[in-house]
């Protein structure tokens, strides 16, 4: 490696993401310390707390970012394994600084919201931390910062470390004024995919300045263009979402008003950043003339980082429109009105959108339609239309009116995480996507590993009973669909047949357990949602059982198939 080039170093870079971080701190202290007062005889953490937590939160966040950028790079960006084991080292030296950071928040959100002091804080940390959402967002992400870490000295590839890292941004996204209030499932998913894309936009951004005089630095800087791009959208989109539900028009002139303004100004001057990178410096370093694109890069980092301390100074801000709605117990608990019982009209024509699930869907589709207009050979049109009959099961039934009753109705999430775990697993099996990746390499579990893991999580959920004290969160549910789809995939990607009939002998077992119960799964939750109508939680959790028996036997008909067909046609039938 050449010492001399400018920016080759990661060390380089660190005046510039020391300015940065500074910037994004003094933002951050400054739109906390313009905040009215504590109210006198209210306990008041101090004046070092309430400056503090804004600025190691800052501190935190970039860390973060510095974490996924330098495992964008290993995974995406780097040609050569050297470049791909420095990002690692990299990656798993601020993975450690990002734990520590993170643990530091945790005693700083306690003392903030007890109001006492650092020193005190500790003799009721302990309980404390288990009672406050944010301090435990907080600890969750401690410890996922700590797997990094773990993970890059363990050398794991850079792929399952750079999925560890943005798993580690989301939990904070899930707590605070996000969570609660009306509409907070759309809030969250909006907040939580905001924070993902700043993270990889900004930590990508980073990284390629650290590789763009190499010999592949044009390539790599292409290949982020377009991340950098999907990443614009993604913030933009998801930031109007956000502060469409907590914020009315005539409200723009409010303290929380004017710090959305100046997010969303800074997000259009970034766009303009990416246009002229695309428009100049990009061609300007596909002739191996690399400083345009550097000095504009560098500007465009300061910027990046200043918006995340505009971003840590509107997340202390309490909304204008939070502080007047009152609302009914049910949006309080699950974030909208349900005022009429399910019925297969509504289930079928109702809609609510799934900001996660639902854009995975449309993305997912997309991808494949591209994939297969791009290749020259012909592709079976079968596969095409399992494809998509898979992404459509997903979009169903995260986002209509079946999605809308998962939170209340037992049966209903049952049913979804049915359809999301197994049978859109299975559609989109059949449309065989890693024939399209081309040299793309793609890790999968053993079958007998993702067999364990799709059995896992039925039987664990209601046949342990796990899913009583998890209900109406909704973090848990996107833990919930998330590793039922991841799964679910896993299982199907291979051809093996044993497997699947293992996971189908689970949920029959996991159906029977349902219909056995005595006592319904969630009924605390449920009690408290006081819907309009009659809502008979054991009868519920009988058609949950009934259901996922059904199921059951078809997935078992769906896996021994080849044995039952092909000796029917004289073809030889294989097991596996």
């Amino acid at each position: 490696m050449n010492r001399r080039i400018w920016f080759a170093r990661t060390g380089a870079l660190r005046p510039l993401i020391g300015a940065g971080i500074a910037s994004g701190a003094v933002v951050a202290v400054g739109v906390s310390a313009a905040a009215p007062p504590p109210v006198v005889g209210l306990p008041d953490a101090g004046a070092f707390v309430r400056m503090a937590l804004p600025g190691a939160r800052v501190v935190a966040e970039v860390a973060a970012v510095g974490v996924v950028g330098a495992l964008v790079l290993a995974a995406l960006l780097a040609s050569t394994g050297d470049d791909r084991d420095k990002a690692v080292r990299v990656a798993g030296r601020l993975a450690g600084w990002w734990a520590i950071l993170s643990a530091f928040m945790v005693v700083l959100t306690v003392a903030d919201a007890l109001g006492q002091g650092i020193p005190e804080v500790f003799r009721v940390l302990g309980p404390a931390v288990g009672r406050l959402s944010v301090a435990l967002a907080w600890l969750v992400v401690a410890n996922l910062a700590a797997l990094v870490w773990v993970g890059s000295r363990l050398e794991l590839p850079p792929g399952w470390l750079l999925a560890g890292a943005i798993v580690g941004v989301a939990p904070v996204a899930l707590t605070g004024h996000s969570s609660s209030g009306g509409d907070h499932d759309i809030a969250s998913d909006s907040l939580m995919l905001h924070v993902i894309a700043m993270s990889v936009w900004a930590g990508g951004l980073v990284a390629l300045l650290a590789v763009a005089r190499r010999s592949y630095g044009a390539t790599a800087a292409r290949t982020y263009s377009a991340i950098a791009l999907a990443c614009w959208i993604a913030v933009v989109v998801t930031g109007l979402v956000n502060a469409s539900l907590r914020l009315a028009v005539d409200e723009l002139g409010t303290r929380y008003g004017l710090l959305v303004v100046a997010k969303l100004a800074a997000a259009i001057l970034l766009g303009g950043f990416g246009y002229l990178h695309r428009q100049r410096t990009l061609r300007q370093l596909d002739s191996a003339q690399a400083r345009p694109f550097l000095r504009l890069a560098a500007v465009e980092v300061l910027l990046m980082l200043v918006t995340i301390g505009l971003a840590v100074g509107l997340s202390r801000t309490p909304s204008p429109l939070g502080a007047r709605r009152r609302l009914s117990a049910t949006e309080v608990l699950i974030g909208f009105p349900l005022p009429d019982p399910p019925s297969l009209g509504r289930l079928l024509a109702g809609w609510r959108p799934d900001l996660v699930f639902g854009t995975l869907a449309v993305a997912a589709a997309v991808w494949y339609l591209y994939r297969v207009g791009r290749r020259t050979e012909p592709w079976p049109v079968e596969r095409t239309v399992a494809w998509l009959a898979g992404c459509a099961v997903l979009f169903i039934a995260t986002c209509s009116g079946l999605g809308e009753y998962e939170p209340a109705v037992f049966s209903a999430h049952t049913v979804v995480r049915l359809l999301v775990g197994l049978v859109a697993p299975a559609l989109l099996a059949l449309g065989k996507p890693r024939a399209l990746l081309g040299p793309v390499r793609v890790w999968l579990p053993r079958p007998e590993v993702a067999a364990f893991a799709a059995s896992a999580i039925p039987v664990v959920l209601y046949g342990f009973g796990l899913y009583d004290g998890l209900a109406g969160q909704h973090w848990a549910r996107l833990v919930i669909l998330g590793c039922s789809l991841a799964a679910g995939v896993a299982l199907f990607a291979r051809t093996s047949r044993t497997p699947v009939v293992v996971v189908a002998l689970a949920h029959g077992l996991t159906g029977l357990v349902l219909l056995c119960r005595e006592t319904a799964l969630g009924r605390g939750f449920y009690s408290r949602l006081a819907l309009e109508w009659p809502h008979d939680v054991n009868g519920d959790q009988v058609l949950a059982g009934w259901v996922t028996l059904g199921v059951a036997v078809v997935v078992a008909g769906y896996a021994v198939r080849p044995a039952v067909v092909k000796p029917l046609l004289g073809v030889p039938s294989r097991t596996g």
